[in-house]
């Protein structure tokens, strides 16, 4: 694995190292209490340490010897803090960062501390990109993307223009034309639709014929239409008396 050496770390990058470090040991002072038998909280421990001894060794690679002596020694443990930090970034390329990325993708999609999540996930995020491990993650995952693009060019054009296969350089197979069936219930609509009849147009009668078809409300003599009516008889009690005798 290839990560970034460590002379490659500039000032300010080392100032925001020790900023990391800072934050993330107030952050454990202000949530341990609440937080401490949390699932992630183990993970944010082993990360806030981890920072905290690349942030030790960094500053003491950084160190001038005042004497000849010292400098001697130093450049002796200047080689051992190099071996140690290449060591410590190739595990943390290969099995902690991802555990980290999880556990603190997992806390921040928790609605109630996702804001702690954030604050965790952005300081992974700046750490891995201070020590190259950012950059290595994405120049393995182009040569995975190379490698499979590779494979498929292989598996593409291997047998491609041979005679018995059908395909030939000159012309491009453009597929194979597939009926498509429609859905149950869309034939069932459309055959239901062609069953229903169209309805009559509603004609309308002459007036003579509707008035005819009304029942007469009153009776007629003659043909004229003109209705005659009876007229009654006027008499006084002396002869209804002597007309009920008869």
């Amino acid at each position: 694995m290839e990560v970034k050496s460590t002379f490659a770390v500039s000032k300010e990058d080392g100032d925001a190292l020790q900023h990391l470090a800072d934050l993330l040991h107030l952050f454990h002072h202000r949530n341990k209490n609440q937080h401490r038998r949390s699932t992630w909280w183990r993970n944010f421990q082993v990360f806030r340490k981890q920072l905290n001894s690349m942030a030790a060794e960094i500053n003491g690679l950084k160190a001038v010897p005042t004497t000849h002596l010292a400098r001697t020694k130093k450049k002796t443990q200047d080689q051992q803090i190099l071996q140690r930090i290449e060591g410590r970034l190739s595990f943390w390329q290969d099995i902690m960062v991802p555990k980290w990325q999880h556990a603190f993708s997992q806390l921040s999609a928790d609605g109630r501390f996702a804001v702690l999540g954030l604050v965790l996930l952005a300081s992974l995020a700046e750490t891995c990109r201070i020590f190259g491990v950012t950059a290595a993650f994405e120049d393995l995952g182009q040569a995975e993307v190379e490698k499979v693009l590779e494979q498929f060019a292989k598996e593409d054009w291997e047998h491609y223009g041979d005679p018995g296969d059908g395909a030939s350089g000159d012309h491009e197979d453009v597929g194979e034309v597939i009926s498509r069936e429609l859905p149950t219930a869309q034939v069932d609509a459309t055959e239901r639709a062609a069953m229903i009849k169209p309805t009559k147009a509603v004609t309308t009668l002459p007036q003579a014929e509707l008035e005819t078809s009304k029942p007469a409300d009153k009776r007629t003599a003659d043909g004229t239409g003109i209705a005659i009516k009876k007229k009654r008889r006027k008499g006084n009690a002396i002869d209804d008396l002597f007309s009920g005798l008869g």
